[in-house]
Parts: structure tokens; sequence; C-alpha cells
């Protein structure tokens, strides 16, 4: 579950790279508010799965 989750992260970080590229200021900011967000989502994964190994070891 947690692969799905990080890939689904990948493609929003890909598509929202072609709107830091708009000519619109808006589509610029709004496409590094995606990225920033998706960030942070990633990285509550990935605390997620540490805690998951953790918790198995």
């Amino acid at each position: 579950m947690h692969i799905l989750k990080i890939a689904a992260v990948i493609i929003v970080i890909s598509y929202a790279l072609r709107l830091v590229n708009a000519q619109s200021d808006v589509m610029v900011f709004g496409g590094l508010a995606v990225i920033g967000m998706s960030l942070y989502f990633l990285f509550s994964v990935f605390g997620q799965v540490i805690n998951q190994l953790k918790s198995k070891l």
C-alpha cells in the first residue's frame, strides 16, 4: 500500500513540474505548492514505513 502512495506522489510531482514551467505566475506558484504538499506527504509515508519496520524488529 505504501508503494502505491509513493508512486502516486512521484506522478503528481512530475505533472506539477509542468506547471512550474508555465508562463503564468499563478500556475508556477500553484505547481510549487503542489510539489511542497506532495513532498510533505511523501515524508509522512516514509515515517510510517520506518515505524512499521521498527515495530517488526
